[in-house]
């Protein structure tokens, strides 16, 4: 053997351990950048509220405001949780807690309340069990004729298709507050049927006698225009009176 072979051998198990460790440094960086890159889609301090489903991109839902004791899914939320497609808010005595979804629909819930939330549909709902809601939906999904957000008590529907109104409950009646929009109304059963339109309040109380929900006009409770602006600054939007949204 000529005394140069062991120096070739050398070599050429260097240039091949070289080459590997180039290729395993190379897939080392690209794997490293594609992690950067998905978590620069959820920052630190925007993970899912635990327990729920992570809504996408574009129909993020997001806590805005806290006052008072708030429980979301019988958790205490932080300001800028981003909430899943189901989740139930329950509010004590002066509370509230304001959240946002796809940046343009604010919905408040006031205290003493007890809201389930279903974002997992197409058309959007809550159920409200106690209290009241008041909401300001200028970024709804659009579904030809059909409503694109409904709110259910025990004994009424209201139907929205970007509108501001406000909701309130209690054990036996509801009542709903067509602010400044377009809300259709009836009755749990399917009866007293109505569209009100108002660009400063217009309302119905839906009572339970027995088996029978009655209806009747109702004036302006439980609400103020102040309060119902300080729900629209949510999104910067500010309520003009003069005018009928929807």
């Amino acid at each position: 053997m000529s005394p140069l072979a062991p120096i070739f051998i050398t070599m050429k198990v260097i240039n091949k351990v070289t080459t590997i460790l180039i290729t395993l440094t190379l897939m080392v960086l690209l794997v490293s950048a594609g992690k950067s890159e998905g978590e620069s889609e959820n920052p630190a301090g925007t993970a899912p509220v635990p327990g729920q489903t992570p809504v996408p991109l574009q129909a993020r839902i997001e806590v805005v405001f806290i006052e008072g004791e708030v429980l979301i899914n019988g958790q205490e939320p932080e300001l800028g949780d981003r909430l899943g497609t189901n989740f139930v808010i329950q509010t004590g005595k002066g509370a509230r807690c304001d959240i946002v979804f796809n940046s343009g629909n604010a919905l408040s819930v006031g205290q003493n309340a007890l809201a389930d939330f279903d974002f997992a549909n197409q058309v959007a709902s809550v159920r409200v069990d106690r209290g009241g809601l008041s909401s300001v939906l200028k970024k709804l999904t659009q579904i030809t004729d059909t409503d694109a957000f409904t709110v259910q008590t025990a004994t009424a529907v209201a139907g929205v298709r970007g509108t501001s109104f406000c909701v309130w409950v209690d054990d036996s009646s509801s009542y709903i507050c067509a602010c400044n929009g377009i809300v259709h109304v009836q009755d749990s059963t399917g009866g007293n049927d109505e569209v009100l339109e108002a660009a400063h309040h217009t309302a119905r109380y839906f009572s339970k006698t027995g088996a029978a929900i009655d209806k009747e006009t109702a004036g302006m409770r439980h609400h103020t225009d102040d309060s119902l602006q300080s729900v629209a600054s949510r999104i910067g939007h500010v309520i003009n009176w003069n005018t009928i949204d929807g």
